[in-house]
């Protein structure tokens, strides 16, 4: 089965998080506005270091939540 495309699971994920990407914006370092415009598709190629920022976030937010005591591993 093929992987899902990194720019397809952060907006996935965007999707998912609606109504609390303040939340996703100040957890990334990714601009409220820059997630608003990703998200409806307003830049539908944006940079690859802004996916992989966003990407890495909610794969560290899943990480966390997926862990015994709901905090992330000392990696």
């Amino acid at each position: 089965m093929p992987q899902e495309k990194m720019l397809d699971t952060v907006l996935r994920k965007l999707k998912e998080t609606r109504g609390r990407w303040p939340e996703v914006s100040d957890g990334s370092g990714v601009p409220y506005q820059t997630l608003t415009k990703i998200a409806s598709r307003v830049h539908p190629d944006p940079r690859v270091s802004t996916v992989q920022t966003l990407f890495d976030y909610f794969l560290g937010r899943a990480q966390k939540a997926s862990s015994p005591d709901g905090c992330a591993s000392p990696n």
